[in-house]
């Protein structure tokens, strides 16, 4: 679940209305303690002018919350989760109780706590899929797939190179080369996407660029080796800085934008079954 807890505060009488806890989890929090320091620090940020602040981070988890004209809402989550994605949750999740208890709310009847528990099923459909594993095995699935796509790119320059070279005499070896630099980052923006985050898409693009580096150095050597020896060494030391840094700069684009989409599961033994 990429959500432990959910708490959300009634501020006009200052009492927890609703609280959820997921299975992975034993509940050890009284959602009064929550509500008294959601509400004071809410107070002191107000009196500070600290109204950006939207999170209260630890090590590996933070207390995460938002608020409207009457309710915060509040939970615990992992501390790497991309912050707008975690406020868009928690303002949905908010908007979708108000909907369901707009009758109570209106009346004012918030006192009596219990009407509220049937949101949880609401809540559990609404957080279903909303986290992506981030592993050593999605950071291997990255890497794999990047090498597959950058040998797919090989192979299509392989076959399309000499006929480019052709049709453009003075500038089909530019063009070829702007075909493997743009097939290698698109290759790791997708491996970034497989692997998860931006820091798994840059490893996944790094072991990519070692095999897009062996391969094309490996097509291109007895050209290379009609020149000398030093254009080997210095063409190799090249080509293997710009695949690194365009596979890396995929990695991270594609893992930035699975950390923008998706939450990181906070059970371990979630993640391991994903």
């Amino acid at each position: 679940m990429a959500i432990e807890n959910i708490w959300i505060i009634d501020s006009n009488s200052g009492i927890c209305i609703y609280d959820w806890c997921t299975e992975f989890k034993e509940k050890t929090i009284d959602e009064q303690l929550v509500s008294g320091l959601l509400l004071a620090f809410r107070s002191f940020s107000s009196e500070a002018g600290l109204v950006d602040i939207s999170a209260i981070e630890g090590i590996d988890r933070k207390l995460a919350y938002q608020a409207d004209d009457r309710f915060i809402i509040a939970s615990i989550c992992h501390s790497n989760d991309y912050e707008p994605l975690v406020n868009k949750t928690l303002q949905g999740l908010l908007a979708d109780f108000r909907k369901k208890y707009k009758h109570l709310i209106d009346e004012d009847s918030t006192t009596d706590v219990s009407p509220f528990r049937t949101f949880n099923e609401d809540l559990d459909s609404k957080l279903e899929g909303t986290t992506a594993t981030r592993s050593t095995i999605s950071l291997i699935a990255g890497a794999i797939i990047t090498m597959m796509l950058v040998g797919v790119i090989y192979v299509i320059y392989f076959f399309i190179h000499e006929k480019i070279v052709l049709l453009l005499p003075e500038s089909g070896d530019i063009l070829n080369l702007i075909i493997i630099f743009i097939g290698y980052f698109v290759s790791g923006i997708v491996g970034g996407l497989i692997a998860g985050d931006r820091r798994y898409g840059i490893f996944s693009g790094i072991f990519a660029s070692i095999f897009a580096t062996g391969l094309f150095i490996a097509f291109l050597y007895q050209d290379w080796i009609l020149i000398n020896v030093a254009a080997v060494v210095i063409n190799s030391l090249l080509y293997s800085i710009l695949f690194l840094l365009l596979t890396t700069a995929g990695g991270v684009v594609g893992g930035y934008r699975r950390e923008q989409r998706f939450l990181y599961p906070l059970n371990i033994d979630e993640e391991e079954d994903e």
